[in-house]
This record gives C-alpha cells, sequence and structure tokens, in this order.
C-alpha cells in the first residue's frame, strides 16, 4: 500500500554523528546507510559545506541551538502511515513488541489529533538582524549585484527567544502541521534538542535512476476571501521579480544535477508552477535527471548541496558573500532532513531530501528556541517587500511558539 502520507521511527540500532564540517562527511553518510539492513534517517546542515576546500568563508557567530553537522540514524523500528478519516498502517522493520505497541499507539492518535488555535504571544522574538540591519544587509547584498559579483543571493536572519513555560515539543508540531499542511514535513528530536520542520521544498528524491529536485524560489500570503486569494497566486505567477528568482535557480540547479547526469537527460518538467498551500502560494519549478552509472550519493551531493533556491548564484561566490553579510551561521537552517534506503551493495539506493526551511528548533535544556527565515535578493528587489517577506515566512513559525517579533528600534521610540 502506498504512498505514505510519512513515517514513524523509533529506537535506535546504529548512528553516526559528525560534529563540525568535514571534507568526508558525504562518503561516511554514503558508507553508513549503505550498511544498514533497511531505511535510516537524519540530517546534513548548511554548516557542511564550510567542509569544501574551494569556499574560503570568515568566521561567524554560532547559531542560537547549536547541534552536529551530520547525524543520521538505523532505527529500531519504521512505520509507515497514512492518515485521514481511515487510518492505515504498515510495519517497514518492527521492532520488540513494546516499542512497537507505543509506535502504533503514536500514530492512531496523532490521526486523532484535532487543530488547536494559536498560541497567545507571550514572548519577544529576538532577530540577528532587526530591520535597519537587514536593510543595510540588502544594500551590501545589491552593490554586489550591481557589481556583477553575483546576481541573486538568499538573505537570511535568525529569530530566537525563550521558550514559554508550559511549551511541548509535540504540541508544536501538530499546530504547525496543521497551521501550514507542508508536505516534507518533519519532527526529530536528539539529546533533547527537537527539529520541528514545516518545509514546502524538496531538495532531492531519488527513485531508481531518476533524480528529482524542486526548487521553491517567490512567496505570496494566501487569504479568506476566494478572489482575493486567486488575485494573489495569479500576481505571483506573473510577477517578473518573482519569475526572475524562480528561473535563475532552476539554471542552477539544471547545471548541478549535469554534473551528475546521465548525457542528455536533464529536463525542466515543471516552470514556474504555482503550488499553493494552507498558509502561502509558493512558485515551484521540477528538474529531473537520470543519474549516470557509477555516480553514488557522496557524488549527488557534492554536485548539488546545498540546494541552490537557499544560496544564490554564482553558487559559490554567494556561498561566501553571504557569510559576510548575514552575522549568524545557517547551522541546520538550509541544509536537509531526510530518509535513505541502503542499496544492497555498500552505497544508498532511494532517498528523499528536504530543504530545511520553515523550520524551529529548540532545546529543553537551555529553553531556548530558534528559526531562521530569508528570501532571495536580486537587481529587482525592493528591500521594504524582502523585509515584509521573511515576516510572512516567520508567522506560523511565531504563532505556534507563541512569540512575536521584537518591534524595530524606532517603533520604540514612537511608543
Amino acid at each position: 500500500m502506498g504512498p505514505w502520507h510519512g513515517f514513524l521511527a523509533a529506537g535506535m540500532r546504529r548512528s553516526l554523528t559528525i560534529a563540525d564540517a568535514s571534507p568526508d562527511a558525504f562518503d561516511r553518510i554514503g558508507a553508513f546507510i549503505g550498511a544498514a539492513e533497511g531505511r535510516c534517517f537524519g540530517w546534513i546542515g548548511y554548516d557542511q559545506l564550510r567542509g569544501d576546500a574551494m569556499l574560503a568563508l570568515p568566521d561567524q557567530a554560532p547559531a542560537s541551538i547549536g547541534l552536529p553537522v551530520v547525524h543520521w540514524i538505523e532505527p529500531e523500528g519504521v512505520l509507515a502511515f497514512n492518515l485521514g478519516p481511515t487510518p492505515s498502517i504498515e510495519w517497514q522493520r518492527r521492532p520488540a513488541a513494546g516499542l512497537a505497541e507505543r509506535m502504533e499507539s503514536a500514530v492512531l492518535e496523532a490521526a486523532e489529533d484535532e487543530e488547536t488555535g494559536p498560541s497567545d504571544p507571550v514572548e519577544l522574538a529576538m532577530s540577528s538582524l532587526d530591520r535597519p540591519e537587514y536593510l543595510q544587509a540588502f544594500d551590501r547584498v545589491r552593490d554586489h549585484i550591481l557589481r556583477g559579483d553575483i546576481y541573486e543571493l538568499n538573505l537570511c536572519r535568525e529569530l530566537f527567544g525563550a521558550l514559554p513555560g508550559d511549551w511541548t515539543a509535540s504540541t508544536a508540531f501538530s499546530r504547525l502541521v496543521h497551521r501550514t499542511s507542508a508536505p516534507y514535513s518533519t519532527w526529530m528530536c536528539s539529546g533533547g534538542k527537537h527539529i520541528l520542520s514545516a518545509s514546502p521544498e524538496c531538495f532531492l528524491e531519488k527513485r531508481g535512476r531518476r533524480l528529482v529536485s524542486r526548487p521553491i524560489k517567490g512567496t505570496a500570503p494566501r487569504h479568506a476571501r476566494a478572489e482575493q486569494d486567486a488575485m494573489a497566486a495569479e500576481l505571483l505567477r506573473t510577477d517578473p521579480k518573482e519569475r526572475a528568482e524562480n528561473v535563475m535557480i532552476t539554471d542552477l540547479v539544471r547545471n548541478d544535477l549535469s554534473r551528475i547526469a546521465a548525457p542528455a537527460s536533464v529536463e525542466v518538467e515543471e516552470l514556474c508552477g504555482i503550488h499553493s498551500f494552507k498558509n502561502v502560494h509558493q512558485m515551484v519549478s521540477t528538474i529531473a535527471c537520470d543519474v549516470r552509472e557509477g555516480f553514488g550519493f557522496a557524488d549527488i551531493l557534492r554536485a548539488t548541496f546545498p540546494m541552490g533556491s537557499m544560496t544564490g548564484a554564482p553558487k559559490i561566490r554567494a556561498m561566501e558573500i553571504t557569510a559576510e553579510v548575514e552575522p549568524v551561521r545557517r547551522g541546520l537552517y538550509s541544509g536537509t532532513v531526510g530518509w535513505a534506503d541502503p542499496d544492497g551493495q555498500g552505497d544508498v539506493g532511494d532517498f528523499h531530501l528536504n530543504v530545511v526551511i520553515r523550520t524551529i528548533l529548540a532545546d529543553l535544556e537551555s529553553r531556548k528556541w530558534s528559526a531562521h527565515v530569508g528570501g532571495a535578493i536580486t537587481a529587482l528587489a525592493r528591500p521594504e517587500n524582502e523585509w515584509d517577506e521573511t515576516r510572512l515566512k516567520a508567522e506560523a513559525l511565531l504563532e505556534v511558539m507563541g512569540a512575536a517579533e521584537r518591534p524595530a528600534p524606532e517603533t520604540l521610540l514612537h511608543d
């Protein structure tokens, strides 16, 4: 039966943790998954790019929530499930009886879960780039664009704050899923730190030799009135700035895939399509190829990581400038979370990796949380519009955290 809505993995047979960026990280992940007996789950943080000898990056302050750059597990149990009026489950790897019963109960309880209202804002969220600082960073990026150093860059900022006293990861994730219905959502936890992701973006999906990427560039809010909502989607579809962003990244992804693709197999299956989620409209393109014989998991990641929609173009120069204008490292944000199957020959077979956006990190020990938001800057970008886009992307995250962003300094002076 399938396709499945999702997977529940629990327990741990084996794990791979790489604390800091390493030049052989992709090879080690591939070997770890290749030696597994079944599906593995894990993440690769954006900061793994610092393991690339081609990049000369200035140092940045660490993100508020520290995680290993790489963490993958081979779980004891994997339960596939479909939710809805008639929930269904299927064991892909059945663990010992006690754990199996708890996993089945967890899925059935989730199927009965009802949407809960947003938390009232009780905390103020701080930002690594307040509005004046963001606008200054925007100007620096635009200067690089006007000089011809780059033609697009994804400028991000970190929001962070204290966990409310009654905060629980399960309630927050439930609210986040109900608020967004994002197709690549995930909840992972390790050592008291939780990753709650409502990602709408697919980094890479591999089935057999077919490899697909679905970059997102272009965002518009949803509206309660159907006519207004349809107008917002149409304005996004025809916006020259948003289309330019999307086409630039589509071309970048085509170039990335061509490095590991069979000859003449790279194709754009959808260009600038409008995909509507509960809280936003997104402009999505789909690029696919057949992986060339002899190229494995590590080769694919070396050619494509991190996702072009989160860097800019040209890719290497954009990543260097990003480290100059963003005061805080991205950590896991802009990296990837997903699953991968062994191929039976010591490497990775099928896999599915998201792009870590619209994601909350929470540390139960320090009682802190963190989330990044951002958007692409091009020559056509307007600074106030880009600032507003980061606020739109932060809405759902702040809502489920019971937080509100701290007003800009000039606003505080007028109060």
